[in-house]
Order: C-alpha cells, then structure tokens, then sequence
C-alpha cells in the first residue's frame, strides 16, 4: 500500500507535472485508485439504495394511513347502519287503515264498548308521514268502562291519539259518545 505522505506531497507537486508526469503517478497508485473509485461507487450505490427504501417506506407509511382512514370510515358506516336500524326498530309498529279499524274493535270488545258508527277513514300525507282520522260513535254501559277504552286507546303501541271525544250519560245511565282517532304512519 502507497505511503499517505508520499502521496500527499505528489499531490502538491501536481501544480508543476504535465500530463506524463501524471499519468505515472497514477500508473503507480493504480491499485488505490481501483480502491477508491470502487469505494465511491460503493457508496452511491448504497446512497441509492437507502433513498429508494425511504421513497418506498414513505409510500407505504402513505398507503398505510389511507387504509386506516378506510377502515374508520367502513367502521363509522357500520355504527351509523346499526344506529338507523335501532332508530327504526323504536319507530312505532306501521298500521294500515283497515288494521286501525280491527284494533279499535278489539279495544271496544276488551273495554264492553260498542261501536255504533264508523265513518270512512281520512288519509292525508303529510309528507314524511301519513294522517289517518277514523272518526266513530258507540256506547258504554258505564263511565269506568268508557275510560278503560280511551286510556287503552291512549297506551297503544301504535302511534294513536284521541283528536276530540264528546259524551253524555242517557237516561239508561249508559255512556253515549263520539270521538276522532287519529293515527300516524311513518315513511320508512
């Protein structure tokens, strides 16, 4: 192996040599310079190497975050489904007209309430949901069984209300009355 200070004085003599003179002092340090360019290349390669591994690393810690982002987002879809359904199976049951009329009569019947008089539904959408008004007369043998009827009326598990209710007692001591019944039905 060449001397450091041999080399470095040649170095400084390199102001005075002409080509010859150079192409000698490398001819005799042929194996340091083989050394040095071999270790420089060496060195750009792995400079190349650790630049394309952090080029790779960034993309991947990219596609990493975008990945994470789905996922949240796919779990906030599944919470936000699974709130709707809960909503939705709070929502009153649906109740058609006809079904609204066998309920009434199954109250009345439960409550010794006869219906006299029906009168045809009146249907109205009101956009998200849907009015139904069923309005009736009957009779009850007393006032304690007209109020089982309308507190059954009132606590249904359908969405019923009492819109108006009108009675009088007859002189067979019977509770005569009319009432309106509304229902709602929720577009689902």
């Amino acid at each position: 192996m060449a001397d450091p200070n041999k080399i470095n004085s040649q170095l400084n003599n390199l102001k005075d040599m002409d080509a010859a003179d150079l192409v000698k002092i490398l001819g005799d340090h042929k194996n340091s310079l083989i050394q040095v360019v071999l270790i420089t290349v060496w060195l750009l390669i792995v400079m190349w190497m650790l630049n394309d591994h952090g080029a790779n690393e960034r993309l991947l810690r990219m596609q990493l975050t975008q990945g994470n982002e789905k996922i949240a987002t796919i779990k906030d879809r599944d919470v936000a489904i699974q709130n709707l359904n809960s909503f939705k199976s709070s929502l009153p049951k649906r109740l058609n007209v006809s079904q609204l009329i066998t309920l009434i009569s199954d109250y009345a019947k439960a409550c010794n309430v006869t219906i006299n008089t029906l009168s045809p539904a009146d249907k109205k959408d009101m956009g998200l949901y849907d009015a139904i008004n069923i309005t009736f007369s009957g009779e009850s043998d007393n006032f304690k069984f007209m109020m089982l009827f309308l507190r059954k009326i009132e606590r249904s598990s359908f969405p019923l209300k009492i819109y108006t209710w009108s009675a009088h007692v007859d002189d067979k001591e019977k509770v005569i009355f009319s009432m309106e019944i509304s229902a709602v039905l929720i577009h689902i």
